[in-house]
């Protein structure tokens, strides 16, 4: 064979990589930033990655660089394979092209072909304007961009990395993805600075468009964090939940404790996050989006080294662990997401009901509310429900509180369950008699009495007795009891097809 064709050919190759632009290297750590290359090679095991496209040229070769932009392929994490694009800011801002749209589109077909998760670091700004002429070329997969990721919505894990500028079709695969991890100083748009100018005449810089904070307060990102190293250390240990159990693992330090977590004073808040830590393996646990909708706390964790997902009430919180639009979408989402990728799932409910009230009616309550209630009922994973203080209405249904599809229902003895706030129903039932009377502290001890009375038939104690509850048990049972139930749950055979995708909601 040819040697001076070979060394062309390795030649090649060698200009793509990071030593061959040690410029641009410069640039990017200057800003406190990793490569393409180098997000690559700390996500995955050392010396696993391989790469699809590294001599990709554009339509328009005057403009190309390294891999045109896009760095991509397949390796492993723990030992297990998953795909990985990296979008190269320093070709052309991670601009998209015909040619790496082909190569992002075959990698997407790969993923779903051999049931790999997908990474996608995102920065980028979306179209490249230079290229936006010229057909296909090369290599493609059966979907364009847009559709093969709403193809692997469901079907595998799939995560979006941010941690510099975003906008357009790079964010646009971000948003479609399972979970976007961003850092601090990111930001994310569906249209860059240069686009609404053009369409709306205003100057705004990527911060003013959409900073991370912003995105994280709406939702748009799952979980923020300081660095990019961190966010892909929070990657590492999201994909981990999908990879398979744990054989090592321990009680967290909280587990001792968990009795006088919550307080006496039924009246009293408490962090449900602490019962969270206090019942989960140690270190296992990984909230998402824990800024917006706070009142409904979703996490993946580990217990007895299995992989699961938990949804709580927070009663620290200003309405106090009710639920409203915004936690009824945050919970449809999280329940999708783990019955799709069978997590069993533990529901930890302090819950006062659902918002009521002009404001929750503006806010689209009325049909927002029903999401988790479906979500539950098309799930089929394995539910576990713990009752730790209030149950009242309808709004314990979104928490998986129903009467259908409960592997265990378990409650604390603080457990105490209603119609609907016990004082609220005290003024209705006993209304004219509190009407009645021009005394009111009398008025008041006519609410209290009803109420108090409301309180002990829905008391934990009694509810047991007429075995509305599999059982009532002290605090510190619930780890070790959760923890037998899932290891008389089998986990799933692998799935041949897509049990539903993850709605966006």
């Amino acid at each position: 064979m040819d040697d001076e064709l070979i060394e062309e050919v390795l030649q090649l190759r060698r200009a793509a990589m990071d030593a061959a632009r040690p410029e641009a290297v410069a640039k990017v750590h200057a800003r406190g930033k990793f490569t393409a290359r180098e997000r690559i090679a700390m996500l995955l095991d050392a010396d696993s990655f391989v790469e699809y496209g590294v001599l990709a040229v554009p339509s328009n070769p005057e403009i190309a660089g390294p891999a045109d932009g896009l760095v991509q392929g397949v390796g492993t994490i723990d030992g297990a394979p998953v795909a990985v694009a990296s979008y190269d800011y320093t070709v052309q801002g991670g601009t998209q092209t015909a040619l790496n749209h082909g190569k992002f589109d075959r990698l997407v077909e790969l993923a779903y072909e051999r049931g790999w998760p997908l990474v996608t670091f995102a920065d980028g700004g979306g179209a490249r304007a230079h290229d936006l002429g010229g057909g296909q070329v090369g290599l493609s997969g059966r979907w364009g961009t847009w559709d093969g990721m709403a193809a692997l919505s469901g079907w595998v894990p799939t995560v979006s990395v941010v941690s510099g500028r975003s906008f357009a079709g790079n964010a646009s695969i971000a948003g479609i993805s399972d979970v976007v991890i961003a850092t601090r100083d990111s930001a994310i748009g569906m249209g860059g600075p240069p686009l609404v100018e053009a369409a709306m005449g205003v100057k705004v810089t990527p911060d003013e468009l959409g900073p991370a904070e912003l995105h994280e307060r709406v939702g748009g990102i799952d979980l923020m964090v300081e660095s990019e190293a961190e966010a892909i250390d929070a990657t590492v240990r999201y994909l981990r939940y999908f990879l398979g159990d744990s054989d090592e693992y321990e009680e967290a330090p909280e587990a001792e404790r968990i009795r006088r977590i919550v307080p006496t004073n039924r009246r009293r808040a408490y962090d449900m996050r602490r019962v969270i830590r206090a019942i989960m393996d140690r270190d296992s646990v990984m909230e998402l989006r824990p800024v917006w909708a706070p009142q409904a706390i979703t996490a993946l964790a580990r217990l007895g080294g299995r992989a699961v997902g938990v949804i709580a009430n927070q009663p620290l919180t200003v309405i106090a662990g009710a639920i409203d639009s915004d936690a009824s979408d945050k919970l449809a989402r999280f329940i999708q997401l783990c019955d799709a990728y069978d997590l069993p799932m533990i529901s930890l409910i302090d819950n006062p009901g659902y918002m009521v009230g002009r404001p929750a009616e503006e806010s689209g309550i009325a049909r927002h509310h029903a999401r988790p209630i479906i979500a539950h009922a098309h799930r089929t994973v394995p539910l576990f429900t713990v009752q730790l203080r209030k149950a009242y209405g309808l709004g314990p249904a979104a928490m998986g509180n129903s009467y259908a599809q409960r592997d265990l229902r378990l409650a604390w003895p603080t457990a105490e369950s209603g119609g609907m706030g016990l004082e609220g129903a005290a003024l209705l039932v006993r209304r004219d008699e509190i009407a009645e009377t021009e005394d009111p502290a009398e008025a008041r001890r006519i609410r209290d009495e009803f109420a108090e009375d409301l309180r002990r038939k829905g008391s934990a104690l009694n509810a047991g007795r007429r075995y509305e509850f599999d059982d009532v048990i002290p605090p510190e049972e619930t780890r070790d009891r959760l923890i037998a139930q899932l290891r008389l749950t089998p986990k799933p055979p692998p799935r041949t097809e897509k049990k539903h995708p993850i709605d966006a909601w």
